[in-house]
């Protein structure tokens, strides 16, 4: 029989007072499931499901702390909830942020507007479903912009624009551009899609502004009862046309957002990826999140609905014959960020991440047009072991011994692209410390890459080489532009899962005005956002002299679109 193991021990909420209470991670001797338990002494005992699968959610934990990154990158807080310390409640009740966060944001997350053009049944956002407008002005959302790229020692790279539906603003493309002019390498928009598959013009506007990446909420595909029951009308029609628009205009870097709940759309996986895999020359990749739960439900409904990164792994391996061997923690690849970064001669940042909030993959689409694992490419763990001693050299400010590593290289199964390689080599030999180190760091990737020979007929290896050959984050974003897909998966919490170790290494940071000073802005991370702050946050930032657009409304003209997109 399974024994009990207790694997960790963190700090949570109880889901009916949302109080903080001490919990434990445990593998369950019944089901042998990870799960969380707490006690609340005023409502009892909560538990929930984490994974299903005991020894890879132990394998993450191990991998990450083993050859992932765990150097500090925090940036140190601005502003400090209320401004003054004696009035502190503690995590997470004192977002501000306060100085227990230990990890920098990596993406300003900016509301630009709670109302929208759907009326999901599972939204948590919108304004129809909370009668009231909720949308900072133009100055307000420069000013968070510009609060998160004074940061220090790293300014947040990226930007993303969510709601709501942030393209019922008229403003988005201008604000578009303004993020690319203060520095933010990328910008992200979160959408329904309606805006952009209605009109192809508008389309080309936001992809004209810089728009960077398109994250495209993208629940099914050809199953209108399963669009009905997430987002109340059938989408489908609509998000084919989005993609064709994103095509016509040259926009790349849609990544499909599934919003996942058991029992109701997991069974559309297969389909989802099997459309972003027909459509590889837009889309660069998938972001699974699986739901988060809210209101009062029983532990029966809680293990119905739950679903899990685990249990999504056992569904893409379902459909695509087991190409996700690994599902890697997004906090390993920080040092090869970092690493990438510095070769460019960029600032460095890293996702220092939770082990347990992210996790992603390359999934390969071969020659033949199949799914295939990263792992038949490369020996994946050698490689982020030896881009972790590479940045630690660079970090060290040390020098590779003298020997005779360069000139050994065997090029011999490379053909005709050895010459490129011994161009490379020669010009990398003896000129300046950084080149020095992107010829050392290239030299030892030769023995992590699996079948060199296919370099001439296979263009993931040919992208590959393009990468080592002049690293950066560019590069890194053009493999991807080979139909290789990133697949990923972000499992947001809730109060029944929630883990305070987890909300103080967050790095997708709401940026929001504070309502008690609207000269300050409040930086608050994602879970303890939606979880503890927003209603109350949302309630005094709500504008006075605007209603909101009742569902039905909204439903009836969302209705009429679609009737005429079809025909």
């Amino acid at each position: 029989m399974i024994k009990e193991e207790i694997i960790n021990t963190t700090t949570s909420l109880c889901p009916e007072c949302l109080q903080q209470i001490p919990a434990e991670i445990y593998i369950d001797p019944v089901t042998n499931w990870v799960m969380m338990r707490k006690n609340c002494k005023d409502h009892g005992n909560f538990k929930d499901k984490l994974s299903i699968n005991p020894d890879e959610y132990k394998w993450a934990q191990n991998f990450t702390d083993e050859i992932g990154s765990t150097e500090n990158n925090t940036s140190k807080p601005i502003y400090v909830c209320d401004g003054i310390k004696s009035t502190k409640k503690g995590c997470p009740y004192d977002c501000g942020i306060c100085e227990n966060h230990q990890s920098a944001p990596c993406i300003c997350l900016i509301d630009v507007t709670n109302r929208c053009n759907l009326a999901c049944p599972i939204c948590f956002a919108n304004a129809s479903a909370k009668g009231y407008v909720v949308e900072p002005s133009f100055d307000d959302i420069v000013k968070i912009m510009k609060y998160f790229r004074s940061m220090k020692p790293t300014p947040a790279p990226m930007l993303q624009f969510a709601g709501g539906e942030p393209t019922v603003r008229e403003d988005l493309p201008e604000l578009i551009k303004i993020g690319k002019e203060l520095g933010f390498i990328e910008v992200m928009v979160s959408t329904n899609g309606v805006r952009m598959g209605k009109s192809l013009e508008y389309t080309r506007k936001i992809h004209e502004a810089g728009v960077d990446a398109i994250y495209l909420q993208f629940d099914a595909t050809d199953d209108p009862e399963t669009w009905k029951k997430v987002r109340g009308v059938n989408l489908w029609p609509l998000k084919k046309r989005v993609i064709e628009n994103c095509r016509k205009v040259g926009q790349y870097g849609v990544m499909l957002v599934p919003t996942v709940a058991k029992g109701v759309n997991d069974h559309e996986i297969g389909n989802i990826l099997e459309f972003a895999k027909n459509n590889a020359d837009v889309i660069s990749g998938v972001v699974f999140q699986p739901i988060s739960l809210c209101g009062r439900i029983s532990f029966e409904e809680l293990m119905d609905l739950r679903f899990t990164t685990s249990d999504l792994k056992i569904a893409i391996n379902k459909h695509t014959n087991g190409a996700l061997t690994k599902f890697y923690p997004i906090a390993t690849t920080a040092k090869l960020t970092k690493l990438l970064a510095w070769f460019d001669n960029k600032p460095e940042w890293s996702m220092l991440s939770h082990k347990d909030c992210g996790f992603a993959t390359i999934c390969i689409i071969n020659e033949k047009g199949e799914w295939e694992p990263i792992e038949n490419f490369f020996n994946v763990e050698g490689l982020i072991k030896w881009s972790n001693k590479i940045y630690n050299m660079v970090y060290n400010k040390e020098v590779p011994k003298p020997s005779n590593w360069i000139k050994g290289l065997d090029l011999s199964n490379l053909g005709s692209f050895s010459d490129k390689i011994s161009s490379f080599v020669d010009n990398v030999t003896n000129i300046g410390y950084r080149q020095t180190m992107k010829a050392y760091f290239f030299a030892g990737l030769a023995k992590y890459v699996k079948n060199p020979q296919k370099i001439l007929t296979s263009k993931t290896y040919q992208s590959f080489a393009k990468l080592v050959l002049n690293p950066s984050l560019e590069s890194a974003g053009n493999f991807l532009h080979t139909r290789n897909l990133l697949i990923s998966a972000m499992h947001f919490q809730d109060a029944y899962n929630f883990d305070l170790d987890r909300v103080k290494r967050c790095l997708v940071h709401y940026g929001v005005i504070d309502p008690e000073d609207p000269t300050k802005v409040r930086e608050i991370p994602f879970c303890a956002m939606n979880t503890v702050h927003r209603a109350d946050i949302e309630k005094k930032l709500a504008l006075k002299d605007q209603e909101a657009e009742k569902p039905e409304v909204i439903q009836s003209k969302i209705e009429n679109l679609l009737e005429s997109i079809e025909k």
